[in-house]
């Protein structure tokens, strides 16, 4: 079998996710828990998704009373990117805690429960809120 020239090799370049960028990894779980992560931001979401919605809702979970209270969706700065609204943000992890296989979904959920837990006990019930709330009570484990 003849070997690829290089013309050839440089026509078809790498997927984006493979040039060699190093992407943020979630810390605090197994070898196994980051393989299967990859996997699911490879096939759904982008690559870091997941260690980045997980930073964005310890952000906002441990930010200010006046920010939990004022929350609102409106007041994202970048309007259409839901990457900057911690809701979305959380709306991904429920996403990888119902699509990772059972033990990766254990060790991610132990790492998200204290910032429900938390965000439960700082922020007030409002019909505002209400939508945060069920979120966070949904239960994927079943």
């Amino acid at each position: 079998m003849p070997r690829r020239r290089p013309g050839q090799l440089r026509a078809h370049p790498r997927p984006w996710w493979q040039l060699g960028r190093k992407f943020p990894q979630v810390s605090g779980v197994s070898a196994g828990t980051v393989r299967a992560i990859a996997e699911l931001e490879r096939d759904r979401l982008k690559p870091g998704a997941i260690a980045e919605a997980l930073d964005g809702w310890s952000r906002f979970v441990h930010g200010t009373r006046h920010t939990l209270a004022t929350y609102a969706p409106e007041d994202c700065p970048c309007p259409g990117c839901q990457w900057d609204d911690p809701v979305e943000r959380r709306k991904a992890l429920l996403l990888a805690l119902h699509v990772l296989p059972t033990r990766a979904a254990r060790e991610l959920r132990a790492l998200i429960r204290p910032l429900d837990e938390r965000y439960l006990s700082r922020s007030v019930p409002a019909p505002e809120t209400s939508h945060i709330r069920y979120l966070l009570t949904v239960d994927p484990a079943g």
